[in-house]
């Protein structure tokens, strides 16, 4: 081993350390990595090394070498599939489809567990799979809370089918895309990967971890006690709903029309003419002009507004109906002497700043019915006002605007979306033109047709992801110019030359997967892509095979909960211990190498 590979080992172990360590955050420490191996040749080009045959300029990335991450392919269609993803999650087409699927699995976690893997595996492999994770997290908590079921064995699920997912394709997970373009600048493989290039094994992948969690999985998941979800800080809004004389629901209990899970709110009670009825309310049969008392969250009561079985009670029966067409306006009341035990119906907030009320934040209502339920200053209420009395609303001494929830979901706007990144993935497969500029077409597409505003071009993305990709390409360059990978491919080499090509894929997905949970996916794909061409080399194995080995690994690495970005998220939920990871996804790594070292031997090497 040379100086110069010494040092490249000693500025990847020390980056090592720092992700592992997380003193600082993993952008900064990226930042950090690639400072120093851009810096280290411009104070080491000294004549004295040189007369001693030490040339470290050789041996590590130049300026324009250490900023190239910036420019990487990798990290534009990475940054613009994230901006894609969001315009796909603000168009409200992967809430729609959730919410279509949660009235099929019920309350089976055996059915919402081939849910999930139908969800966010296979949407993973089509948008990137921490965007596909991010909007399945808020789905998953409040199909939980309507099923009754414990989210700590709903969620790591969740996470682990994006990791499966999105081996899928090239732009399922930012480790392919990454991959590809280190591959596409190695002389030993020299092209791009394509599209769907390795779909077939990525589905095996994820049929094999689909059934780990119908079996040995399952009874590995944690089992606690229901806790408070996150998320949940909001209390909901308690809102009346009449049954319409000609609804569904009439002659059907709300239990047999799923009703609540339909609808995701919970039943407090349900009136009929002058009788209450609570422990019978969701299986007795339902009357035309029942009073149904719900209790839900903005989106939900957006959503009933617009449901045709029922009708959203504005002001709680008096002649002013929902229009459907305003911004729902979350409202702190403040005027002590209009709002001081008044009852909700004599209040009068059209009157006073033409806001219909439509829900009150409490937990338990005080009347039979909410036009009796006293309101007094401090009380947060739910209204409905149109797009001209907004401004006017702000300026009101009485109340104070505390959020607007903008029910921008419509139809025409998700196949928009939809549409958009159906081409941009045709378009890559059909044309000549590579993903990142048919990506960066669709991201030009979602603004032109307003799927996404300016500000979303830049809230949408995660750009610690994006500035760590920039950060650890230099440690690839470094590896490949100082000798370091060809150095490691003999050493792996050497004791691997009579080991059969299973083995060594084996040993290959055994290592990535462990330096992933070290580091991160992306920096174990830069550090060991041109290791696995080095072996290629003294093996005689295609290049092909063994790089696939090592971005399968990284991208299904499922020991602990800063490995992969999907488990820091789901573990943020404030849900899971750190050894859960361990305990569910150890099993996995190990069946997933045997499987996946298998299938590559049949498919590629054979």
């Amino acid at each position: 081993m040379t100086l110069e590979i010494a040092l490249v080992f000693v500025v990847i172990a020390g980056a090592l350390y720092l992700f592992a360590s997380q003193k600082l955050p993993l952008d900064i420490t990226a930042f950090l990595t690639l400072v120093t191996v851009v810096t280290i040749p411009l104070l080491g080009d000294q004549p004295w090394l040189r007369a001693r045959g030490i040339d470290l300029p050789a041996a590590f990335p130049t300026v324009t070498e250490g900023l190239s991450g910036f420019s990487s392919t990798a990290t534009i269609t990475v940054l613009a599939m994230f901006i894609l993803s969001a315009g796909i999650e603000r168009s409200g087409l992967i809430y729609l489809l959730g919410k279509r699927l949660f009235p099929l699995v019920g309350g089976s976690e055996l059915r919402i567990v081939l849910m999930i893997a139908a969800l966010v595996g296979l949407l993973s492999g089509v948008i990137n799979n921490t965007a596909a994770v991010a909007v399945a997290i808020p789905l998953v908590l409040e199909l939980a809370r309507r099923s009754g079921l414990q989210a700590t064995r709903l969620l790591i699920p969740v996470s682990f089918f994006g990791m499966l997912g999105g081996t899928l394709t090239l732009i399922g997970t930012s480790t392919n895309i990454l991959a590809a373009a280190i591959l596409r600048d190695t002389p030993a493989f020299g092209r791009q990967l394509t599209l769907f290039e390795f779909s077939h094994l990525g589905l095996i992948v994820l049929a094999t971890g689909l059934i780990y969690f119908l079996s040995v999985g399952r009874w590995l998941l944690p089992t606690r006690d229901p806790i408070e979800l996150p998320g949940k800080d909001k209390p909901g809004y308690l809102v009346e709903l009449r049954v319409n004389e000609d609804s569904p629901l009439v002659g059907h209990s709300l239990t047999d029309a799923d009703f609540m899970q339909r609808t995701g709110v919970e039943l407090v009670k349900l009136v009929r003419d002058n009788s209450i009825h609570i422990d019978r309310a969701a299986t007795m049969g339902i009357a035309g002009g029942d009073i149904l008392l719900v209790r839900g969250q903005e989106r939900q009561i957006a959503d009933l507004i617009k449901n045709p079985v029922v009708t959203l009670l504005s002001d709680f029966g008096l002649s002013r109906m929902v229009r459907g067409d305003g911004y729902l306006v979350r409202l702190l009341l403040r005027d002590r002497d209009r709002f001081n035990g008044t009852h909700a119906a004599q209040t009068d907030l059209w009157g006073l700043c033409r806001a219909r009320l439509l829900g009150i934040e409490t937990d338990n209502p005080e009347s039979r019915r909410l036009s009796g339920q006293p309101l007094h200053a401090g009380d947060i209420v739910l209204t409905e006002v149109s797009a001209t009395e907004m401004a006017k609303l702000g300026t009101r001494a009485e109340v104070q605007v505390l959020e607007e929830f903008h029910d921008d979901f419509d139809r025409a706007r998700m196949w928009r979306a939809g549409g958009i990144v159906a081409a941009v993935v045709a378009g890559a497969v059909l044309t000549p033109l590579p993903i990142v500029v048919t990506a960066l077409a669709g991201v030009i597409a979602m603004v032109v047709t307003r799927c996404l505003s300016r500000e979303d071009l830049y809230t949408g993305v995660s750009w610690e992801v994006i500035f760590l990709l920039a950060g650890v390409i230099p440690l690839g360059i470094a590896m490949t110019k100082s000798g370091g990978a060809a150095w490691l491919g003999e050493l792996f080499a050497a004791q691997a030359v009579t080991w059969h090509p299973i083995l060594v894929l084996m040993a290959l997905y055994a290592v990535t997967t462990l330096l992933t949970e070290i580091v991160s996916n992306n920096a174990s794909v830069v550090i060991l892509i041109p290791v696995a061409v080095a072996i290629s080399q003294q093996l005689g194995i295609d290049v092909l095979p063994l790089c696939l080995a090592v971005m399968f690994a990284a991208s299904t690495s499922f020991l602990s909960p800063v490995g992969y970005q999907t488990n820091t998220m789901i573990y943020g939920t404030g849900l899971y211990r750190f050894i859960d990871f361990a305990r569910v996804g150890a099993p996995l790594n190990a069946l997933l190498m045997v499987v996946t070292s298998l299938a590559i031997w049949a498919l590629w090497v054979r």
